[in-house]
């Protein structure tokens, strides 16, 4: 399956965007879809061969991974053009905070994290003491404002964490640059950018660590789990030592401060299995966004356009609702659903968590709407729809046609 780098023709969309207004299905009318698409996993023969071996030999896990685990380090360290720097660990969350630590993130040190993101990135800051430093929306492509970093950044400053939401790619040859010229640390989150690319690179290989994840949706799911890239051989040792509880290669050797975040076995194997499939997944949800571009063109709706400097790989399909119709945004996000289509209103900006918010006033570092308003003006017209896993044309167009009936009625 190619990516296409072309719009749709109108003759492949017509179909539905001349189609008759239906009942909506909130109204009592037929969804669109008969059953929501379920957010599972797809396994090959081989990799359910490879579980029951692995359930007859009964090793699930080992200390510093088992041989299943660094099979898929290595594998996800060359798809990524590095050499085994790669580090499975058991989430996205676990990740994190690794690479957090490894970066010497501590007590009142500030990472600067943008206001679109999971909570996750500001958990692992706060976990080791440190301070998010909160960074408005670049106006387009809603993903981290480079220029906003630059006046952001002050004397406690010690790494930039930029996070690829929706799969969207944060400008990361500027923020690299930012990072050497400052003497700053650069922490990749791309749980939701696996297979994404800015300026012609692989999202992961621009900081001193990458995260990843492959929990329920990623493009790359195995139930829970996840990795970190390292940069250097050194960032790379000290990943792996803190997931295994700080231990050297000695069984009572205690080199440092350590976590339990091994990944299992049998997660490895589902998610090699997925890596196979990797760009065969990134292909069709990017075939999906670029199909509800075209879809929605001649509508008031938007889809957030891609960043100049890279593509989407959508790990969701974040829309722009018109200034002017905030107020219906839950009843289209409950229309949208009604349908049998996946949709909800994105993760709140970092600034309006309530105990993140309460954290960051008592460290004299909150910032609200009046220096986030990108965020603040933005989040109130998104909704989010699905984009995958396994999302096909078809899907796609009925994606598409729920969205547009629903939006027809309540913009009437």
């Amino acid at each position: 399956m190619a990516i296409l780098d072309k719009g749709f023709s109108m003759s492949q969309i017509s179909d539905f965007q001349a189609a008759p207004a239906k009942e909506l299905a909130i109204r009592g009318g037929r969804p669109i879809r008969p059953k929501p698409i379920e957010a599972d996993i797809h396994v090959s023969e081989l990799a359910r061969e490879r579980v029951l071996d692995l359930l007859d030999g009964g090793k699930l896990s080992d200390y510093y991974n088992g041989p299943w685990a660094h099979q898929l380090e290595a594998a996800f360290a060359e798809y990524h053009g590095l050499s085994h720097r790669a580090v499975a660990v058991n989430s996205g969350t676990s990740a994190l905070h690794l690479a957090v630590t490894a970066a010497g993130i501590g007590p009142g040190d500030e990472v600067i994290v943008p206001a679109f993101c999971f909570v996750a990135a500001a958990i692992a800051v706060v976990q080791n003491g440190g301070i998010p430093v909160i960074c408005d929306a670049e106006p387009e492509s809603l993903t981290l404002d480079t220029e906003r970093v630059e006046a952001l950044i002050g004397p406690r400053t010690k790494a930039i964490l930029p996070v690829h939401f929706w799969g969207y790619p944060s400008n990361l040859p500027v923020l690299r640059e930012i990072c050497s010229r400052n003497g700053l640390l650069l922490i990749e989150d791309c749980a939701q950018a696996l297979g994404a690319s800015a300026d012609g690179k692989k999202v992961g290989t621009f900081g001193d660590y990458a995260t990843y994840a492959f929990s329920v949706r990623k493009h790359i799911a195995c139930g829970e789990g996840g990795m970190v890239l390292c940069h250097t051989e050194d960032g790379y040792e000290r990943v792996r030592r803190m997931s295994n509880y700080g231990k050297g290669p000695g069984w009572d050797d205690y080199i440092s401060i350590g976590f339990s975040y091994r990944l299992t076995e049998f997660s490895s194997i589902v998610a090699l299995d997925g890596l196979g499939r990797l760009d065969e997944e990134v292909c069709a949800r990017q075939q999906a966004g670029r199909y509800y571009i075209d879809a929605l063109r001649d509508s008031s709706l938007t889809v957030v356009p891609e960043p100049r400097w890279g593509g989407s790989v959508y790990f969701k399909c974040p829309i722009l609702l018109p200034t002017d119709s905030i107020q219906l945004r839950q009843k289209v996000v409950d229309a949208i659903g009604a349908e049998n289509v996946s949709c909800r209103v994105p993760h709140r900006p970092l600034y309006s968590i309530p105990w993140l918010s309460d954290y960051l006033k008592q460290h004299g570092a909150f910032r609200g709407t009046q220096e986030c308003p990108v965020a603040a003006a933005n989040h109130p017209r998104l909704i989010e729809i699905e984009s995958g896993p396994h999302l096909s044309l078809e899907e796609a167009r009925l994606t598409s046609q729920a969205v547009l009936n629903v939006w027809r009625h309540f913009a009437a």
